[in-house]
């Protein structure tokens, strides 16, 4: 399960979702008071926290790599 595959798309999402939060964040606490930049640096790592655990579950980026067999073709 933890292949190079899976640890190369896991990273992938987890920090597309830190991004997509932190823009979120950002935006949320700049209309409301000016930008808290603990708050989007703690969101966005929470977010990319739980990226990464729900990558656990499974991948379908990462299994598409790997044949039925479980042997690449070099």
């Amino acid at each position: 399960m933890f292949t190079t595959a899976w640890l190369s798309a896991a990273l992938v999402r987890a920090l597309r979702t830190l991004a997509q939060t932190a823009v979120a964040l950002i935006g949320t606490t700049a209309v409301i008071e000016g930008v808290d930049w603990l708050v989007v640096a703690s969101g966005a790592g929470l977010a990319a926290i739980l990226s990464l655990l729900t990558s656990l579950a499974g991948l379908p980026e990462a299994t598409a790599a790997v044949p039925a067999n479980g042997k690449h073709a070099d």
